[in-house]
């Protein structure tokens, strides 16, 4: 595989400026599945603009998501609450599920998965039933991330308003992770 921080055309990119067929929800399969060493190139070398793609199946279980902040686990009430969201039942969510922990800085909200499941699919990002299948673990193993241009912004699910999860907004960490999608 070619360097990846300058050789990005070799991934199938899933944001705003790539053509709606090629996005997460399209019916297209993604050309090549990072493995955890590409995964960790992004990561060390990254990539001018946020991006999604598909892993293979074992990579997420071996990156260190867990760094600081440290993820904490969601709850019943709020993988139901993300349930609803998607149209399913909670009990077809693979977990765990786990989220920064943070507050609504204006409703005082708990941040979810919720929050990142919404803004992405209200901002265009991905498709709720692609999530919905991606959660439940029949849709592919999924990472997003955070490029060198800071992250994609995150809104409360309550409120609407933009939740600032880190003063700089960067740093080395991880704001939510699932057993089949996760942001680093």
């Amino acid at each position: 595989m070619q360097d990846i921080a300058h050789g990005e055309e070799d991934f199938v990119r899933y944001d705003s400026d790539v053509p709606e067929g090629e996005k997460i929800g399209a019916t297209k399969e993604c050309a090549v599945k990072l493995g955890y060493d590409d995964v960790m190139e992004l990561v060390r070398r990254r990539p001018p603009h946020t991006r999604t793609y598909e892993v293979a199946s074992d990579v997420l279980e071996r990156l260190p998501l867990d760094t600081s902040p440290t993820l904490r686990r969601m709850s019943d009430a709020e993988v139901e609450e993300l349930a609803e969201y998607l149209a399913t039942s909670s009990g077809s969510i693979v977990g765990p599920l786990k989220v920064i922990d943070h507050q609504c800085g204006h409703c005082d909200r708990v941040t979810t998965f919720l929050d990142f499941v919404k803004t992405a699919v209200d901002d265009g990002h991905h498709d709720r039933e692609k999530l919905r299948n991606i959660l439940a673990g029949t849709g592919g193993a999924w990472i997003t991330i955070r490029g060198a241009d800071g992250g994609r912004p995150v809104r409360c699910a309550r409120c609407d308003s933009d939740v600032q999860l880190l003063p700089d907004g960067g740093g080395e960490y991880s704001e939510y992770s699932s057993s089949s999608y996760a942001y680093a």
